[in-house]
């Protein structure tokens, strides 16, 4: 089997080019069914399984979870339907004019691999990211203000007008609250798996510093050399919630450095554990290096939602996570919109950046976007 020298913020490492073809059997699939039971004995199976999951892997599927196929159906219809607009009307949201990360990333936009391996001309996906508003929290409260964060990561979403995508915005805040939702219900779930009381984290997810991002995967010209959709990266935030469809692009690092193929699986999710909760617990949850190549020769949509905390929150490693055999191993303590602010603005289009060349970036797929 044939390796490469992947560059990594963790060194340099072997890894084998070849992609290993399955469905996933090495990552848990947990059932979520018991996450909310009554009885506090059935949530610590649940929370066990998690514990062992992200220790072990960092990468699980979850079933059971609570989002209705109806949602997850519309909101990938969405995805479909943006994408299909016309550029001029995609570059309207243009996430060079955004101040806080919001908006389209064209072909070819986006810088994932920075920290991670030379990709000069880019990835080869498109994007549409949304972060947290009032209007997609079921949990906010009507008399609510958005906060004022000194990273300046709070603030209005950029979306398209109504006229060009009706019902648009709505379908998406819709979904965005639903898994915001989850996304609370699971750090409860990840709090018992750390042996801390349920609501340890409640307190810090008060206004969520979370993202969530359409994304179009075309497919690549035959005979062209491989172009990553998403370079070899780890997620910033605390966890990924992602929801794929039918057309597997997604590749996992494993313990033996081979990229396992994380086939889609009908009404599951992939969880993957972030950077922020990898420090968060000292290590112990395992943020695992992944990426996202588009080999099929069809279009691939997904749907990744990045939970993490206020970003006025100010987190240190958990004491519970220290130990003799498990000392501390970063320095601390780490405020959220700072760390975040300063991730992105090494991966995502930043403010006053020019889009990149749109002929250049279809010239490396079958069909148009517009198509």
């Amino acid at each position: 089997m044939s390796t490469t020298t992947l560059k990594t913020r963790f060194g340099e490492i072997e890894v084998a080019k070849d992609i290993v073809q399955g469905d996933f059997d090495t990552i848990p699939v947990i059932d979520l069914a018991n996450m909310k039971h009554p009885d506090l004995a059935e949530r610590k199976k649940v929370a066990s399984e998690i514990y062992n999951a992200c220790a072990r892997v960092g990468f699980f599927y979850i079933k059971n979870h609570g989002i209705s196929e109806e949602s997850v159906t519309k909101i990938h219809d969405a995805a479909h339907k943006y994408f299909a607009l016309p550029l001029e009307k995609k570059m309207e949201s243009f996430m060079g004019q955004s101040k806080n990360f919001r908006g389209y990333t064209p072909l070819l936009g986006g810088h994932q691999s920075t920290d991670l391996e030379e990709n000069p001309s880019g990835n080869l996906s498109e994007a549409f990211d949304i972060g947290y508003e009032l209007a997609g929290d079921r949990q906010a409260k009507i008399d609510d203000v958005l906060p004022s964060d000194d990273a300046g990561l709070y603030g209005s979403n950029i979306w398209p007008r109504d006229e060009v995508l009706p019902g648009f915005k709505a379908t998406f805040l819709d979904y965005y609250g639903q898994i915001l939702d989850l996304g609370r219900d699971l750090l409860r779930v990840f709090a018992l798996a750390l042996a801390l009381p349920e609501d340890h984290f409640d307190g810090v997810v008060k206004h969520p510093g979370s993202l969530s991002r359409l994304m179009f995967y075309p497919p690549q010209k035959v005979g062209m050399d491989e172009h990553e959709g998403i370079t070899p990266h780890t997620d910033y935030e605390c966890f990924t919630i992602l929801s794929q469809d039918e057309v597997p692009a997604l590749q996992v690092l494993n313990a033996n450095n081979q990229w396992i193929m994380a086939k889609p699986m009908k009404n599951h999710f992939v969880v993957n554990i972030g950077d922020f909760f990898s420090f968060w617990t000292n290590g112990i949850f395992k943020s695992t290096i992944h990426r996202a190549t588009n080999l099929t020769g069809q279009q691939r949509y997904s749907v990744p939602f990045f939970f993490g905390v206020d970003y006025n929150a100010t987190v240190s490693v958990l004491e519970s996570c220290i130990s003799e055999g498990n000392p501390a191993k970063y320095p601390g303590p780490v405020k959220a919109g700072d760390y975040v602010r300063k991730q992105l603005s090494t991966t995502y289009v930043v403010h006053g950046e020019e889009a990149p060349d749109h002929e250049k970036g279809q010239s490396l797929v079958v069909n148009p976007t517009q198509a």
